[in-house]
């Protein structure tokens, strides 16, 4: 059932924005849909947005901008600054995202610029998750990711169990073991960007870019509260993560 009850703290607010925080393949994504579930928040990913565009039929492929965003996509670089806030501001904007009391974003800001733009358009974020991992665990994880070509959604083959407490079963497919539930009999894939060199390279540009963003929140934006997280049990972490909603949001 959702949870309809207004932020208390967000008395001028139309929205909570909650800003899911970590590497890629800690399980921001996975997090996000059972927080869906539960409460009434709509998720906003700006990787899954970009793929969706590209991958769009109605997409000309010869635009010089779709063509530099499959570049940009494939090699694990960023977006301009200034192009991925507009985008959030007008997608905040739509019906499908602004009838919500709640949007999860996953995956933006992913700079210090963009969460600047951010606040200065006067985008306040109340809450920010930072789930981490070993690295050696998103490694792993990511390079197990297999994603359904037809939707997009993700499974994974990983299964980790390791002394220090991490455990992580298989996300596999209930039906097929290679094929989406949701489109029978077609095969799961290994996206482009899941290969060893870019997942490292995307590794280091989190950290010069996407981590200090964790340190402008928490030295100039005092309204917005950080909660680190290291997820070791996957989905069986949510009872974790629903406490810190409980407890920072009053929901």
């Amino acid at each position: 059932m959702l949870n309809r009850r207004v932020f208390s703290s967000a008395a001028n607010s139309a929205q909570i924005n909650v800003m899911l925080f970590g590497a890629p393949g800690v399980g921001k994504g996975t997090y996000s849909k059972l927080m869906e579930k539960e409460y009434d928040f709509k998720t906003f990913s700006m990787g899954e947005y970009f793929r969706a565009l590209v991958k769009n039929p109605s997409t000309d492929p010869n635009d010089t901008f779709i063509i530099k965003l499959k570049q940009i996509l494939s090699s694990g670089q960023l977006v301009d600054d200034q192009l991925v806030v507009d985008i959030l501001r007008d997608v905040k904007k739509k019906p499908e995202y602004a009838k919500h009391m709640g949007i999860i974003l996953d995956g933006v800001p992913r700079t210090v610029k963009q969460a600047q733009l951010l606040r200065d358009s006067g985008f306040k974020m109340d809450l920010i998750i930072n789930f981490f991992n070993r690295e050696d665990i998103l490694l792993q994880k990511l390079m197990s990711r297999r994603v359904c070509p037809e939707c997009g959604k993700n499974y994974n083959i990983a299964d980790i169990n390791t002394p220090d407490g991490y455990q992580m079963k298989p996300l596999l497919p209930k039906k097929k073991v290679d094929e989406c539930d949701d489109h029978p009999g077609v095969k799961l894939v290994i996206r482009e960007d899941d290969n060893e060199w870019v997942i490292r390279d995307r590794m280091k540009v989190y950290e010069q870019k996407t981590i200090p963003i964790l340190e402008f929140y928490q030295r100039e934006c005092k309204e917005t509260k950080v909660v680190n997280f290291e997820a070791k049990k996957g989905v069986g972490d949510y009872p974790e993560v629903k406490k810190i909603l409980k407890e920072t949001l009053n929901i």
